[in-house]
């Protein structure tokens, strides 16, 4: 006999749990839409995001509002120190020298990451009541709540920027022909950092959604 209650868990489950992914998903989408080149660093991004909050929070006692922000800050300022130094000598070089870049950080970070943290698991707690909310036969995490909700929000924040937006219609152009765009007048270098900078922001949000979901570890 079928069960709809145990399918409507199954379904809501997994939209929620993609919606989360999505706001990890979203790193790869800005430096794509700029660069036309793909982030394989992106979930390393995510994981030096959450290894930040959790430093901040549960190692040096920081309320949760102040980690959050300043794990925020430090992915900004992480993603524009690696535009500059590493991938703005290989603009107008081919893609793939962007993306052996980014796989090569991939595999520092996933070297240092443990050996600067630990490889222990470190919990992190979002300032939101553990008890689920229940629907019928369904029982919602308020943790998976809140990712899908910051997903959402973010999704059409970006579809709109990348859309309507000067900034983002020039940043589209970058990733379409960076040399084009620099003799059209676009600061290519501009765009590179703000792509980088901006998937810094959503790297931060999605290690603090899934650390506090599943725990920071490398």
């Amino acid at each position: 006999m079928f069960d709809w209650g145990f399918t409507l868990v199954l379904v809501t489950n997994g939209l929620l749990i993609g919606l989360m992914y999505s706001l990890i998903a979203l790193g790869f989408v800005l430096v794509y839409k700029a660069t036309d080149a793909i982030n394989f660093a992106q979930g390393e991004f995510v994981m030096l995001a959450g290894f930040l909050v959790a430093g901040l929070i549960v190692l040096a006692g920081a309320p949760f509002w102040v980690g959050a922000i300043a794990a925020i800050a430090g992915m900004v300022a992480f993603g524009f120190g690696l535009e500059r130094v590493v991938l703005r000598p290989l603009i107008g070089r081919p893609i793939i020298a962007v993306i052996m870049a980014t796989i090569g950080l991939a595999a520092v970070l996933r070297g240092v990451g443990p050996l600067i943290f630990g490889a222990e698991t470190r919990a992190l707690s979002l300032p939101i009541s553990d008890e689920p909310i229940v629907l019928g036969p369904i029982s919602l995490p308020p943790v998976q709540l809140v990712g899908a909700a910051l997903s959402l929000a973010f999704l059409a924040g970006f579809g709109w920027f990348f859309l309507k937006s000067r900034m983002g219609v020039a940043m589209r152009a970058v990733a379409d022909n960076q040399q084009v765009a620099m003799a059209m007048g676009i600061h290519v270098e501009r765009y590179f950092a703000i792509a980088w900078g901006l998937a810094g922001i959503v790297s931060a949000l999605g290690g603090i959604a899934w650390g506090a979901l599943l725990g920071v570890r490398w």
